[in-house]
């Protein structure tokens, strides 16, 4: 369940059996992660925590997320063929024996047979949480049902300075060379960053953390990902000159040099300062391919016009119940399921939130928010999801703009999210000390800065002047001032129509009235149905006359195997 704190604004609570719980404000930061001093005092539903002495409001505990625990059988065999493998690549008996690396044959369902791998155990408060295969061909398996940490996570509680890899071969490169202190991701350059969100507490008293990520596409965006979430004051940049990460490092240049690598170090971007440098990457990737457009949704009729990017603004507009709202949320959910955008919502007009989780809850699985109309498998499901993809953020004592962006970099800390929903602007808390027009200019001066520096979308949804009726408004009609449509990257009007009896209908048009960059879209018009059923949009094509009402969160894309070759595994 989600619960508000009287000076946080959104937490998952861990629940435990007995009297007192684990506190989620200071557990994960602390060697006795594990130790119940939060209180939890039914009368009053409330809970205080007697270590860092936080009090929660509206508290309602949840069960705990179970992982399962491997049977760590302490094995240390290392086959013959292994030790040669491990030494061609610079790597020593010795260290994998310190990192309780062992040989193994595991099933792999990638080719659904035996394989003979190599095992990286991930230990945390020394105990086994997982255990990672790896095939020669790089297949590659995690414990199923086990937690996501980072490999060699204990010593983030032990040093102020740390060490970032892509790959446990990365960390133990590291580790052999002296720097105890370094950990790897357990997934490579995944969307998934549980890990992360789960023990980000950990990196509060982390002074220094070097990337020392894979210089590829997806290593790079892994690294800005941890720059935005960890502080870029923190992070500095790891360079592998022409090679590809830390192994291949040290086999072309061997030990001495690669004792060097943190020295050589670079200081991530601050913001306020670039220099060229910083963005060398950038500059080279657009000198060889050019403008890109940006991500699709999957639909024609909106994919023609808009494409998205992070760190960008954009506004909608429309009348009174036009669907703008809807429609915002249908995009939030398409952005969300195929590219993992999680979002934040400061809305409002959806209080009491069961009415906007019911919203929600019906396009991610297209039925109705009913258990008429879904069993209990969909609604556990939904539940799961969005409770780790979608938050709120409401402080009734203060609605202020400086608030909602405070608990929206929280949330960018510590869950990740790329999308801010403020709906509307006229139910924020606005203070002027000049005109209004001079006010409004500074606000989106505000939103845009704070988006392109956390490199997060935001939506702003605005209304028109009173308009007449039938008449489509646009961007200049938002009451206060023509900034609206000056100062935003991409700006929209929904627009819902009427029959011959001037009574609205489910059809809308979406007219794109400004997309600021030509890569990212062009002006147009999309002509769209409203599904009353799930609140999806869908084409306006009069043959069409099945509706989506399909579950999206369960995939009927078969998962694509890993390719690889039938050869000899050279451990």
């Amino acid at each position: 369940m989600k619960y508000i704190s009287t000076n946080k604004i959104v937490h998952d609570l861990h629940f435990n059996n007995g009297k007192r719980y684990t506190c989620p404000e200071c557990s994960k930061s602390r060697k006795k992660s594990n130790a119940k001093d939060l209180e939890y005092y039914k009368e009053s539903n409330t809970a205080y925590c007697f270590h860092c002495g936080i009090q929660f409001s509206e508290y309602k505990p949840y069960d705990k997320k179970e992982y399962v625990i491997p049977k760590w059988k302490n094995k240390t065999n290392l086959t013959d063929k292994l030790v040669k493998y491990c030494e061609g690549r610079s790597i020593m008996q010795e260290t994998l024996i310190e990192m309780k690396v062992y040989s193994d044959i595991e099933y792999m369902p990638q080719v659904q047979k035996e394989m003979n791998v190599i095992c990286f155990p991930y230990f945390f408060d020394s105990e086994c949480k997982n255990i990672k295969f790896r095939t020669g061909n790089k297949l590659f398996k995690l414990i199923s049902g086990a937690e996501l940490l980072f490999y060699n996570q204990d010593c983030l509680k032990e040093y102020s300075d740390i060490i970032i890899t892509e790959g446990e071969f990365d960390c133990i490169c590291f580790i052999q060379n002296g720097f105890k202190n370094c950990v790897s991701v357990p997934n490579g350059a995944n969307k998934n960053l549980e890990y992360l969100d789960n023990y980000i507490g950990l990196f509060e008293q982390i002074k220094t953390i070097y990337l020392a990520l894979d210089q590829d596409t997806k290593g790079i965006d892994l690294r800005d990902e941890f720059i935005r979430r960890l502080g870029a004051d923190k992070c500095r940049i790891i360079s592998f000159k022409e090679c590809k990460d830390a192994n291949e490092y040290l086999m072309k240049y061997g030990g001495l040099e690669f004792k060097d690598l943190l020295k050589n170090s670079k200081q991530a971007p601050i913001k306020g300062i670039i220099y060229l440098d910083n963005i060398q990457s950038d500059v080279r990737d657009y000198y060889k391919t050019g403008s890109q457009s940006g991500l699709i949704i999957e639909s024609k009729e909106i994919d023609q016009f808009i494409t998205w990017e992070l760190g960008r603004l954009a506004i909608v507009t429309g009348i009174p119940g036009s669907g703008k709202s809807e429609f915002v949320d249908y995009l939030v959910t398409r952005l969300n399921l195929l590219h993992n955008w999680k979002a934040a919502y400061f809305t409002p007009e959806n209080y009491p939130l069961k009415y906007h989780y019911s919203k929600m809850y019906e396009k991610y699985i297209g039925k109705q928010f009913n258990e008429k109309y879904s069993d209990e498998v969909e609604y556990d499901t939904a539940y799961e999801y969005v409770k780790d993809n979608i938050f709120w953020i409401l402080n009734e004592n203060d609605l202020s703009l400086d608030k909602i962006l405070e608990n929206t970099k929280y949330l960018i800390q510590t869950k990740g999210i790329k999308i801010l929903v403020i709906d509307p602007y006229n139910k924020i808390e606005h203070q002027y000390k000049d005109s209004e027009t001079q006010y409004i200019s500074r606000f989106l001066d505000k939103l845009i800065s704070f988006g392109k520096l956390n490199n997060i979308l935001i939506f702003l949804i605005a209304h028109p002047k009173k308009m007449n009726k039938g008449e489509v408004p646009s961007l200049y009609d938002i009451s206060g001032s023509a900034n609206f449509y000056n100062k935003t990257d991409y700006g929209f009007t929904v627009h819902r129509l009427f029959n011959d009896e001037n009574i609205m209908i489910n059809e809308i048009q979406v007219h794109f009235q400004k997309i600021k960059f030509k890569n990212l879209g062009e002006q147009g018009i999309s002509e769209l149905k409203y599904n009353y059923i799930n609140g999806r949009f869908e084409p306006k094509n009069e043959s069409n006359k099945e509706w989506d009402n399909s579950n999206w969160l369960i995939s009927d894309i078969k998962e694509k195997k890993d390719e690889w070759k039938d050869e000899p595994i050279p451990f």
